[in-house]
């Protein structure tokens, strides 16, 4: 892969799949100072960007957060091997996205539903995961879910409890281009209905905050227009949940041209 992100590629080690990840060098600061003052400027401080560490240091947090979240047993990968600039990594299975990109929008739903009970899961052990996307989660030919990606570390900027609501936000801002805003919606209410109170009202505080997203993101691309479907599943999924009634009292649906360009700076995170 080129660009941000890490290059990452299959091998097979003594009949073992395994994925090695290298750390790259490439440097984001003033693109990440310009998505903190986005997630300022809404009010969102679930969507705070992390620092992006370059090679080593990337490497280092990767490894902690790994080690982190597997002693809470979180299903995550195994490091099995190492070298410069590199980690060699277990496989877990397919990604989510292929998954839901090959499934039929009820089974898609189904296997939502397990999603996100293994991100409350990992929440109710006292973690949290920084960019569940659908293309960071992994499913076993057992349905077992893990998580991928770990090299930046959202408790640098934010709380506990707001890394677990971003933990929310991305989730189905990942998800909703697989299936129907109401499918999504469906596949997390009774996960969300059972989440911590705080990390609950968080996420509902969020969703209220990024109301007008709906109208907004139809002139901002397919992407924007994602996030917007998420910010509505969410919103459908937590009606019933105690207080939801709350979002819909919040925040007026008013859009000014800041909250455009701080919108589109934000989509940055959920590339």
């Amino acid at each position: 892969m080129a660009g941000p992100h890490p290059r990452v590629e299959r091998a097979v080690i003594d009949g073992r799949p395994v994925w090695i990840k290298h750390y790259g060098s490439d440097a984001r600061g003033a693109r990440l100072r310009m998505l903190d003052w986005a997630a300022r400027r809404l009010g969102v401080a679930a969507l705070r960007p992390p620092p992006h560490h370059l090679a080593d240091e990337a490497l280092e947090v990767e490894r902690a957060r790994l080690g982190a979240l597997a002693a809470l047993g979180v299903r995550v990968p195994e490091v099995v091997g190492e070298g410069r600039g590199f980690l060699v990594l277990s496989d877990l299975g397919d990604t989510l996205s292929s998954r839901l990109r090959t499934g039929t929008h009820d089974g898609g739903a189904g296997l939502v539903a397990r999603a996100a009970a293994a991100v409350a899961d990992v929440h109710a052990r006292g973690g949290y995961l920084g960019q569940p996307l659908a293309r960071n989660l992994a499913v076993d030919a057992a349905d077992r879910i893990g998580f991928l990606d770990f090299e930046e570390d959202p408790r640098e900027v934010m709380s506990l409890r707001d890394a677990q609501v971003r933990d929310w936000l991305l989730f189905a801002s990942g998800t909703v281009r697989y299936l129907p805003e109401g499918a999504l919606a469906g596949g997390v209410a009774a996960t969300l209905g059972e989440e911590d109170a705080a990390v609950r009202d968080g996420v509902r505080e969020s969703v209220a905050r990024l109301s007008f997203l709906g109208a907004a993101t139809r002139r901002l691309g397919a992407r924007a227009r994602g996030l917007g479907g998420a910010v509505a599943a969410l919103g459908l999924a937590l009606a019933g949940a105690p207080g939801g009634m709350l979002a819909a009292l919040l925040l007026v649906d008013l859009l000014h041209d800041g909250d455009i360009e701080a919108l589109q700076l934000l989509f940055g995170l959920f590339s």
